[in-house]
């Protein structure tokens, strides 16, 4: 089951791609992330959860927000199998997915706040990074996030929705 590598470790390595480093350190992190999702499933190769997470890593490494947020994801669920539940690795690498506007990135750091999973709920920080999801989602998704938000506003004060905006302008964005 090895050839897929080889194949992909090619298709990474072609010298026209390489000739515009941005292109190419997309392409390269895109096709790192495309391994780790078939390690992690199991799909043309054996599943192999830590080569999924190795593979996700070295994606996430060259600035990919699809696996940035994919870490995110494994690290809060601990579904990955080759890692356990950790809170503030999901934390980071979701932080470092929202500040490229990924929007199921900023939405489960608003959940992450919502519920406490940090240890206490911090609603103000939930709604920042509520709001900020509902900007950069899809317009269909962006219509459930309202209610969402909506819902939460209705169980804060007026000194956390506050705060809230405060925080909305200090959240993260890469460049």
């Amino acid at each position: 089951m090895r050839p897929i590598i080889g194949t992909i470790a090619l298709i990474a390595a072609v010298p026209t791609a390489s000739t515009w480093l941005p292109t190419a350190r997309v392409l390269r992190g895109g096709l790192e992330n495309n391994l780790g999702y078939l390690y992690l499933h199991g799909i043309v190769v054996n599943k192999d959860p830590k080569q999924a997470i190795a593979w996700y890593t070295r994606a996430a490494e060259r600035g990919l927000a699809t696996a940035e947020y994919n870490l995110g994801y494994l690290y809060q669920t601990g579904s990955g199998g080759g890692i356990p539940a950790n809170a503030l690795a999901a934390v980071h690498w979701y932080e470092l997915a929202a500040a490229q506007d990924h929007a199921d990135a900023c939405n489960n750091l608003a959940m992450m706040y919502t519920d406490g999973s940090l240890g206490a709920r911090d609603l103000p920080r939930a709604r920042a990074w509520l709001k900020r999801a509902r900007t950069v989602a899809s317009p269909e998704s962006a219509a459930v996030l309202a209610g969402n938000l909506e819902a939460l506003e209705r169980d804060m004060s007026s000194d956390q929705l506050a705060r809230s905006e405060s925080l909305l302008a200090t959240l993260p964005r890469r460049n």
